[in-house]
């Protein structure tokens, strides 16, 4: 009988065990100051936008195309991406991640 709630004891170390050290994993990421970035583009009913998440949280939700006048999509995934990685490197770069005419016509996203 007693081994048998050595067995029980053992067996609720282990999974505390186990269920600490994931949760330890994801918390020592943060801590180290590990920044996972990502641009993430989607649909909308005008075109097409994206998102830079740092850790799979928004940081910026850009469905229209900024700096022009007026609600405008990006035409095409490809254009909202190209956009959203030159807004990414800026983040890298510790550059204000705002996006000019200039770089947008150099882009051809306008015309």
């Amino acid at each position: 009988m007693i081994k048998k709630y050595w067995i029980y004891i053992v067996f609720a170390i282990a999974v505390f065990v186990f269920i600490f050290s994931k949760f330890s994993k994801n918390s020592n990421a943060a801590k180290q100051g590990k920044v996972e970035l990502k641009v993430k583009t989607y649909q909308t009913p005008i075109g097409w936008g994206y998102d830079i998440t740092a850790n799979d949280t928004s940081l910026i939700h850009q469905d229209i195309i900024p700096g022009i006048q007026g609600k405008k999509g990006f035409a095409t995934k490809e254009d909202a991406e190209k956009i959203g990685n030159l807004v990414l490197e800026k983040i890298t770069n510790k550059k204000l991640p705002s996006v000019t005419l200039q770089e947008l016509d150099s882009f051809k996203i306008i015309k």
